[in-house]
C-alpha cells in the first residue's frame, strides 16, 4: 500500500477539517490556519496545528496569506522538511487562508523537491455562495492548474449533494483512503504500488469512485454485484467532484474489482476516453475506479469565474449609482447674504496625513 508514503497538509479551515478526517485514519498531517476562532472549531483530538502567527484570516484577501506565510518561515521550514513521497495539499478554494496559501506552498514543494508527488485537492464553492469566494476559487484554480510540475489536483464540489459539507468530506477522504491503503493482490492481474505513484504524479485532474459489492436484499446468503454501469455512473455523473470534460483526454486508468467481479474495461473506455494505461488489480475490498491526467473542468470554473465577474461588475454600478447625486439647479437668494462654505474636517485631516508622509 502507498499510505506509508503520503503527507497530507490541510490549510484554512476547510482544509483542516478535511486534514483531520486523515488524521482518524492514522496519516501524518499538518493543519495550518491563523485564526484561533477556526482552530477552537476543531476537535480536541485534532494535532500538529500549525499555527500563523499575526494573521487572522482578514476577509477574503489571497495576498494577505502569502505575506503570513513569509512572517512565518519556521512553518516553511516544516513543509519543506516532509520526507514522504506524495503531499498532498487540501484547502477551499474560496476561503482566504487556505486558497492564499495553498498556491505557494505547491510551487515552493514542486521545486525544492523535484522527486516528490505534490498533488492538491480544492473544494469548489456552490454557485450561491458570495462572490469573493468564487473569484478567490477561480483564481486558486487557474494557480495550480499553472504549475507545470503539480501532480493530480482533485476538484470537489460542494454542491453535488444535497448532504452538509462534512459529508462531503468524509466521502472524499475515504475514498481515497481505500486507494492508498489498497493491498489487493491476485495471480492474473495487480494494479501495484508503482503505478499508483504514476496516476498519482500526473499532472491534470483526478477523478475517483468507488462502490462496494452488498449482500442482497431479496437473498441475503448473495452478494448484490456493482456493474460497471454503476461504476461509470459514479465516476462521471453521481459524484462529489466538478463534472469531467467530454474531450476523451486521459492519461491513466485504474481499476481495482471486489473479489469475483470484474469491470468492462472497454465500458469505461468508452465513457471517459482512451488513456495511455490501464492499471488492473483485483480482489479488492471494494470496487474502484480511478482516472488521472483528465483534461481539467475549465468550462465550469471558467463560466463560474464569469458569472461572479458579472455579478461584481453589477454589483459596483449598483452601489456607485446609488451613492452619487444629481447636480441641483442654482438656488437664487431673495438676499444677497453670501454662502459660506462648510469645510470637510475628515478630508483636512487625511490631507494632513497624507503631508505628513511625503
Amino acid at each position: 500500500m502507498i499510505k506509508n508514503d503520503v503527507f497530507v497538509v490541510g490549510l484554512g479551515l476547510g482544509g483542516e477539517k478535511v486534514g483531520y478526517e486523515f488524521q482518524q485514519r492514522n496519516y501524518p498531517t499538518y493543519l495550518v490556519n491563523g485564526s484561533g476562532q477556526d482552530n477552537k472549531t476543531l476537535p480536541e483530538e485534532a494535532k500538529d496545528i500549525l499555527v500563523l502567527e499575526g494573521y487572522d484570516g482578514l476577509a477574503g484577501d489571497r495576498s494577505l496569506a502569502f505575506k503570513a506565510l513569509k512572517n512565518n518561515k519556521p512553518i516553511l521550514q516544516k513543509m519543506i522538511a516532509i520526507e514522504k513521497k506524495i503531499i498532498l495539499l487540501v484547502a477551499t478554494g474560496g476561503g482566504t487562508t487556505g486558497s492564499g496559501c495553498i498556491t505557494h506552498l505547491a510551487e515552493i514543494l514542486c521545486e525544492k523537491h523535484p522527486d516528490k508527488i505534490i498533488c492538491a485537492c480544492i473544494m469548489m464553492p456552490r454557485k450561491d455562495e458570495p462572490i469573493k469566494k468564487r473569484l478567490n476559487a477561480y483564481d486558486t484554480a487557474k494557480e495550480l492548474m499553472d504549475i507545470p510540475e503539480m501532480g493530480g489536483i482533485i476538484f470537489v464540489n460542494n454542491e453535488a449533494c444535497d448532504c452538509d459539507l462534512n459529508k462531503i468530506n468524509y466521502n472524499l477522504v475515504n475514498m481515497m483512503d481505500a486507494f492508498f491503503t489498497d493491498d489487493s493482490s491476485s495471480s492474473v492481474s495487480n494494479f501495484d504500488d508503482s503505478e499508483k505513484f504514476k496516476m498519482l504524479s500526473e499532472h491534470g485532474a483526478f477523478l475517483i469512485a468507488m462502490r462496494s459489492d452488498k449482500a442482497d436484499p431479496q437473498d441475503t446468503s448473495k452478494l448484490k454485484k456493482v456493474s460497471t454501469q454503476d461504476m461509470i455512473n459514479a465516476l462521471t455523473a453521481k459524484n462529489i467532484f466538478l463534472p469531467i470534460s467530454n474531450s476523451g483526454v486521459v492519461a491513466h486508468i485504474g481499476i481495482i474489482n471486489q473479489k469475483d467481479n470484474h469491470m468492462d474495461e472497454k465500458e469505461i473506455v468508452n465513457a471517459v476516453g482512451m488513456p495511455e494505461n490501464i492499471f488492473t488489480g483485483n480482489n479488492g475490498n471494494v470496487n474502484i475506479v480511478c482516472v488521472s491526467g483528465l483534461e481539467f473542468p475549465t468550462e465550469y470554473i471558467a463560466n463560474m469565474g464569469k458569472k461572479a465577474m458579472e455579478e461584481q461588475k453589477q454589483r459596483l454600478e449598483k452601489k456607485k449609482s446609488s451613492q452619487m447625486l444629481d447636480d441641483l439647479e442654482q438656488i437664487e437668494f431673495d438676499t444677497e447674504i453670501p454662502v459660506k462654505k462648510v469645510a470637510n474636517k475628515r478630508r483636512q485631516i487625511s490631507l494632513d496625513l497624507l503631508n505628513e508622509l511625503e
